[in-house]
């Protein structure tokens, strides 16, 4: 018994040994999920109904109904000819947001304030 373990060890670092040292794992690509690339783009125009700012989150209304919208890092935010922040929106403020389509999420490029 001991004889075979000491036969699987040696067979082992030998194998380790030819392989770099390093031991080579099969990957499992199957749970990897590409995300879909992003729709075109699109405006929307209408007047800020609601703002979260923990979540960067704001909701346009406009004639054909509430539009939400998320805000990221990279979101530009222009008020006038100068650079805001999300601060800056309010409820009541008019906007135009520049978006793309991910997934069922509408994604803000550019706001401008109006």
């Amino acid at each position: 018994m001991a004889a075979s373990r000491w036969f699987a060890s040696v067979l082992f670092a030998a194998a380790l040994a030819c392989s770099g040292g390093m031991p080579v794992f099969a990957q499992d690509h199957e749970d990897q999920v590409e995300a879909p690339p992003p729709k075109a783009h699109a405006v929307v125009s209408g007047t800020v109904i609601g703002v979260d700012y923990g979540a960067a989150n704001i909701v346009v209304g406009t004639p054909h109904g509430a539009v939400p919208i998320a805000v990221t890092p990279t979101t530009s935010i222009i008020h006038g000819a100068t650079y805001a922040s999300l601060a800056d929106l309010g409820r009541g403020s008019r906007v135009i947001v520049h978006v793309v389509q991910f997934g069922r999420r509408l994604i803000a490029q550019i706001i401008h304030i109006r």
